[in-house]
């Protein structure tokens, strides 16, 4: 896969913010991207996509605490 930031207004790039994410306690927000190539041959189902949205993210977590369908067992 190889992605592409958006680049906002201001030349950097573009980060979705205040947006809840499952049992996340905290993020610093949905950094925005753009596919350039995403293919793959898995188990006889062959792919190529580009020019999707994507994006990522990173999440803080509290150790014993869950949330969204995420368990700690």
């Amino acid at each position: 896969m190889k992605l592409k930031r958006e680049e906002g207004t201001d030349g950097k790039g573009v980060v979705l913010k205040n947006v809840k994410y499952f049992g996340a306690q905290n993020n610093d927000g949905f950094e925005m991207y753009r596919s350039l190539e995403h293919s793959a041959n898995v188990q006889g189902h062959k792919f190529s996509y580009a020019d999707r949205n994507a994006f990522l993210i990173s999440i803080d977590t509290h150790e014993g605490e869950a949330g969204g369908g995420v368990s700690n067992k």
